[in-house]
């Protein structure tokens, strides 16, 4: 073999080397300060980010029994308050107790409006907004909501079924939008479970049922950028046959709504997915024995300074300005639908899981501008 030859191989080896080394990244968990933060023993189950909210430019997320937020993706954690302070005083000695701590910790939501930080303590009914005075963090009841009288959820069994649940937060975001919150939720019985938006006055504490929804749409928050603040976003992941003929044809309706916060309705649409280009991948279910694909994208988080959206489809981390056609741009460690939302923050795109863990994407391939 010549010496060029030598070296042109030496190159494509190089080259083979990079690519496979691009090909490799995928996403990966946030946490990464070990057990700096435990708070009980090992087999009483592993510590996780619960929620997230980014306010004020800094992540605040609750993690097992604390409220922590981070300066910047590479600064370690600081602790905000202890989660018993939502406690009654008189009951914070027995916080450490398990009911205690599933019935607050593990059912508790942060959100914001972007004026203040506000968290859902689904376990006590309870509204809070933190207020932060001279570096201290002090929870303030905004409202008790009530969950055993909704408008429109049917308090009895009209099924036979022997238990009916009050309606309880699901999945997706917690929007704020003046004095009353709005939210996915569950309801029904326990042959008949529904799916359903809801509306919670924070002045009295009352809600009602805004409308059944199926299970792929889900409220969307980005109220932490001014521009968004007052914004209600749903994200539709659906669509509907239509015949024409002989011809039948699928009418792609996912999209990114605004809609009216007093009539819950439509008005504007941020973007539509079926603009951006995106093939649904078909995947062999050795078990059903047929090919399947999953439309739904995922996860959909805002950089309000460059314009861009990000969101999961198809096991791939995507952005796109909503209007030309879509990049993927890393790999997922899991599937797409099992993440639970998404959210951007100081050049980095996040998403949290179902099972409670919360991933950073490798923006190595996004283009500088739109980092």
């Amino acid at each position: 073999m010549t010496t060029r030859w030598k070296r042109l191989t030496a190159l494509l080896l190089v080259l083979l080397t990079l690519l496979n080394a691009g090909s490799a990244l995928a996403a990966e968990e946030f946490w990464k300060w070990g057990d700096e933060f435990q708070q009980w023993e090992a087999w009483e189950g592993q510590v996780r980010v619960l929620s997230t909210q980014v306010y004020k430019d800094e992540l605040y997320f609750v993690y097992g029994r604390l409220l922590l937020k981070c300066h910047d993706p590479e600064s370690k954690p600081e602790e905000v308050m202890q989660l018993k302070k939502l406690l009654p005083e008189e009951e914070q000695p027995y916080y450490a107790e398990d009911n205690y701590y599933g019935h607050i910790v593990l059912t508790a939501y942060l959100f914001t409006d972007g004026d203040a930080l506000y968290i859902f303590a689904q376990g006590m009914h309870k509204v809070f907004r933190i207020d932060f005075v001279d570096g201290e963090a002090t929870p303030v009841l905004c409202a008790e909501l009530d969950f055993d009288d909704v408008e429109g959820v049917n308090r009895e069994s009209t099924d036979g079924s022997e238990r009916v649940f009050k309606p309880y937060y699901s999945y997706g975001r917690i929007a704020k939008i003046g004095e009353k919150i709005y939210m996915r939720g569950i309801y029904g019985t326990s042959q008949n479970t529904k799916a359903g938006f809801f509306c919670f006055s924070l002045e009295n504490g009352k809600g009602k049922l805004l409308g059944n929804v199926l299970a792929t749409t889900q409220i969307v928050s980005w109220q932490e950028n001014p521009e968004w603040a007052s914004t209600l976003l749903i994200m539709r992941n659906d669509g509907h046959w239509e015949w024409k003929g002989d011809t039948s044809y699928y009418l792609d309706e996912r999209a990114v709504l605004v809609y009216n916060p007093e009539t819950f309705e439509p008005e504007q649409t941020v973007f539509a997915f079926a603009n951006l280009g995106l093939e649904n991948q078909k995947e062999y279910d050795l078990d059903l024995g047929v090919y399947h694909y999953n439309p739904s994208c995922t996860a959909l988080a805002v950089d309000a300074e460059s314009g861009r959206f990000f969101f999961l489809h198809d096991d791939i981390a995507w952005y796109t300005d909503g209007t030309t056609t879509a990049r993927g741009f890393d790999r997922l460690p899991e599937e797409a639908y099992h993440a639970a939302y998404g959210f951007f923050w100081k050049g980095n795109y996040y998403y949290m899981t179902h099972g409670d863990t919360l991933y950073v994407c490798d923006m190595s391939r996004v283009p500088q501008s739109a980092q």
